[in-house]
């Protein structure tokens, strides 16, 4: 039973290597942050709180729908001072987080 955790530990450190090495921002999570955020990856509005931890002095996106759909866009990001800072083109978010 503990090798067999352990195989599972080590493929899923595997898993999260490789999504770090695509987006090397993650390195700066740990591994319970990057799983979330993998998890929730079709809800961007759950990826907020972990913005400061892999961008620095961007607190959140300011984000909102498409029309009736249910596609969203980021339109700008605050500091974590409150300053703002409007896209010249919003950008969509989706497709996988790591892009």
């Amino acid at each position: 039973m503990n090798a067999k955790l352990e195989e599972i530990e080590k493929s899923l450190d595997m898993y999260l290597e490789t999504k770090r090495q695509i987006f090397p921002r993650f390195y700066f999570l740990s591994n319970d942050d990057l799983l979330e955020i993998l998890g929730q990856s079709r809800n961007p509005p759950a990826v907020q709180p972990h913005m400061k931890k892999c961008f620095d002095n961007i607190k959140t996106l300011k984000m909102q729908k498409i029309g009736m759909t249910n596609k969203m866009e980021a339109a700008g990001m605050f500091a974590a001072d409150g300053e703002y800072v409007e896209f010249k083109h919003p950008t969509l978010l989706e497709g996988p987080v790591e892009v």
